[in-house]
């Protein structure tokens, strides 16, 4: 009986360290937004007095205490880290997005609204060099990319 007590113990061990290897990133949940970041860029997490920093191989991200939701390992990115950055009819180059035509809608990272055109032309063009950097999302149609500003 205690074998098997033993077995059993290791057994769920086990199973946990598998679980633990299928995390992929760190789901941060903020001001009702979602950020993922892939772990294997993950250095180092601090705290200071206000803010949650994450330095990354990228540079460092942070995070305000005061709006923290909540900051979990995650298997799968967030929905906004999913899409792509280019479909057959949206493509941002140069600081320019072309576009079907229909109606355009641009997005914040934060799931504002922002920007709707209707584009009328076969290819059309919009302008970003005003927007500040930063991530967008754009959807024209049944289509929906990411922009990287």
């Amino acid at each position: 009986m205690k074998k098997m007590v033993i077995c059993a113990a290791l057994l769920a061990v086990c199973t946990q360290g598998i679980k633990a290897d299928e995390y992929n990133y760190l789901t941060v949940a903020y001001n009702n937004i979602e950020q993922s970041i892939t772990l294997s860029k993950v250095q180092k997490i601090t705290f200071s007095a206000s803010e949650v920093i994450v330095a990354t191989t990228e540079g460092n991200v942070t995070f305000p205490l005061s709006q923290m939701e909540k900051m979990t390992f995650t298997a799968d990115p967030t929905a906004i880290e999913k899409l792509p950055e280019t479909t057959d009819n949206l493509r941002f180059e140069n600081g320019r997005l072309q576009t079907g035509n229909g109606i355009l809608r641009v997005y914040n990272a934060g799931g504002a609204l922002i920007h709707i055109a209707n584009v009328t032309e076969k290819k059309g063009s919009v302008d970003f060099s005003t927007l500040p950097a930063g991530l967008y999302i754009v959807s024209q149609g049944k289509e929906t990319i990411k922009i990287k500003k």
